[in-house]
């Protein structure tokens, strides 16, 4: 059986007595893209950063290439790609100065990578890093994230900063380095349209837990709404993702009558977002 690049088992962790991730299990294969997918405060980031070990949880373990992700050692380190929300540092270098430094710790840099996202982004080499626009930074932090080829890849809302030409550009790339290198991409975005354009698996976040994961494609074929008069309809054989009084978004609906319904709706995956935040 192949190791999982990252997996979390029963992970929790609180802040001030709340809880922001609870009883969270998740495992990341080579070749799998997971879009992490919930509203601002769901618990995403918390989730990206116990698996850099920069937040040990409370209960449960984050194993990276079956180490606990705050006792890495150094080789399994340098496998790892990570691009957070907000990106700072190398003010007072050049962009050509910052990335010769970066490359310097990363004996495997692909430079023909470099380069061609240097042009796909429009960053010009002899340009201040200090100059940079903010989606100019976020653009010179996912090369400096992904040009040597990291066997994991954690991107924390990666392009929110960019244009949509660019982040549209760049979500297929990121997809594209999956499928080469045989890597494991876990990335969090509230953006559907983002999601659907690369991840292979998407997981649902909601106030700290995980209310689904699975392929893209299986959660498009038996999500549904199904809307009922009566109250005491019969949902027992599915998952039931949320629940109101006239209506249910179930998971596992295979093309099933259900008695008592009036309604089975297919649902995007934006609709679905709206319905379990709305």
């Amino acid at each position: 059986m192949t190791q999982p690049l990252l997996s979390y088992k029963n992970v929790s962790k609180h802040y001030n007595q709340r809880l922001v991730l609870n009883n969270i299990n998740l495992s990341l294969e080579p070749g799998m893209v997971i879009g992490l997918l919930g509203k601002n405060g769901a618990g995403k980031t918390t989730l990206l950063r116990s698996a850099l070990g920069l937040i040990e949880p409370d209960q449960g373990e984050v194993k990276i290439l079956g180490e606990l992700s705050h006792q890495l050692s150094a080789s399994n380190k340098e496998k790892i790609g990570y691009v957070a929300q907000q990106t700072f540092g190398y003010e007072g270098f050049k962009i050509a100065d910052a990335l010769a430094l970066h490359r310097s710790f990363y004996p495997n840099w692909d430079m023909q990578l470099e380069a061609k996202w240097l042009a796909r982004f429009e960053l010009n080499s002899d340009n201040a890093v200090n100059d940079l626009s903010i989606g100019q930074r976020q653009a010179l932090a996912l090369i400096m994230a992904m040009a040597y080829r990291p066997k994991l890849l954690i991107l924390d809302e990666p392009v929110a900063s960019l244009d949509p030409i660019a982040r549209r550009d760049f979500m297929s790339d990121l997809f594209d380095l999956a499928l080469d290198s045989g890597s494991g991409i876990l990335f969090s975005s509230h953006i559907t349209s983002d999601i659907e354009r690369v991840a292979s698996h998407i997981a649902l976040i909601k106030d700290g837990e995980l209310l689904l994961i699975d392929e893209l494609d299986l959660i498009r074929d038996t999500v549904r709404k199904v809307s009922f008069t009566d109250s005491g309809i019969d949902l027992s054989t599915y998952q039931v993702l949320n629940q109101q009084p006239n209506s249910a978004i179930i998971y596992g609906y295979t093309g099933q009558d259900i008695t008592g319904s009036i309604a089975i709706n297919t649902l995007s995956l934006e609709q679905l977002f709206v319905e379990l935040h709305g």
